[in-house]
């Protein structure tokens, strides 16, 4: 199995194979290619495909790909059960119909206490592209994610994040503004951003609970500033990034707190070769977590 996650003009990429003691890495890896012209975006994902199956050489593989947040779009709406009329009237009330044209709509319930469902859309011009590369490259695409959400799959997967009542997903990113997922008994309750400034944070933008984005928001702050030794937020908080923030990710690990865990694949998983594994060079490969769905690991 083939995981490729893109963050930027980065893709990065982690090739394992099943063995008897579980999930086996052959490759992992990275690759840079900006995106020239949007017109050719077939040839730009062929590129780099291309690539990355040279490089793996095993054959024709199975993919799965995690895209960047910044190529789909996220909103809320109310639709207690799932009630597809619900979110169907959200959509129309909120999208024009040129944009439903171009766009593909997946739904995830958050809390149920929240009746919400979080609703991503993903272009349908680079499902498309992939559907076409695939075929021209013999190999099958089995599933599509987005970046900290492909995270939180491995943070499950790899580090049984489930079994807790409450986890954070925390990204890193430039000039301290991150992203985190908070899951409570195994419910997406929050998606939001903030922004670490001194002794102060605030909130960018948030789906679901507010409440607990700003509690969080406070909680890391606290950390930050040396004013708490633990998240009291979350039982377990699992860090990483994937665009070079390693002084930020150092400063925080360093400080050795009780329940913060770097979400680094390469800490549980074998590889083929005995290769000591740099903790903080590889983290970007957290994103390729959604190949790992439903693997015991």
């Amino acid at each position: 199995m083939l995981a490729i996650s893109q963050s930027g003009a980065t893709y990065n990429y982690l090739n394992w194979i099943p063995s008897e003691s579980g999930p086996l890495v052959t490759h992992h890896g990275s690759i840079q290619k900006e995106l020239e012209n949007p017109d050719r975006i077939d040839e730009h994902y062929y590129e780099i495909l291309d690539k990355i199956f040279s490089q793996v050489q095993n054959g024709d593989p199975i993919c799965t790909f995690s895209l960047d947040s910044s190529n789909v779009l996220f909103s809320t709406c109310n639709a207690k059960d799932k009630n597809q009329e619900m979110i169907n009237w959200h959509l129309n009330q909120t999208h024009d119909d040129e944009l439903n044209k171009v766009i593909d709509y997946y739904h995830f319930a958050m809390s149920s206490e929240s009746g919400k469902m979080l609703n991503i859309g993903f272009p349908k011009a680079i499902r498309q592209s992939f559907q076409t590369n695939m075929s021209l490259l013999k190999s099958k695409l089995n599933g599509l994610s987005v970046g900290i959400f492909s995270a939180e799959v491995g943070a499950r997967q790899w580090m049984h994040a489930d079994k807790n009542g409450s986890y954070l997903i925390w990204k890193i990113g430039k000039k301290k503004n991150d992203e985190l997922l908070y899951i409570q008994n195994g419910e997406l309750v929050s998606y939001f951003s903030i922004h670490r400034s001194g002794k102060k944070g605030k909130v960018n933008w948030q789906f679901g609970d507010s409440v607990a984005a700003e509690s969080i928001c406070k909680d890391i702050i606290n950390v930050q500033n040396n004013t708490s030794k633990k998240f009291s937020s979350a039982e377990q908080v699992y860090l990483y990034t994937t665009d070079g923030n390693m002084k930020d990710v150092k400063f925080f690990h360093a400080l050795e707190l009780e329940n913060l865990t770097l979400l680094n694949p390469l800490s549980v998983l074998e590889t083929t070769e005995d290769e000591k594994v740099h903790e903080y060079n590889t983290l970007p490969l957290a994103e390729t977590g959604n190949s790992f769905g439903g693997i015991d690991v």
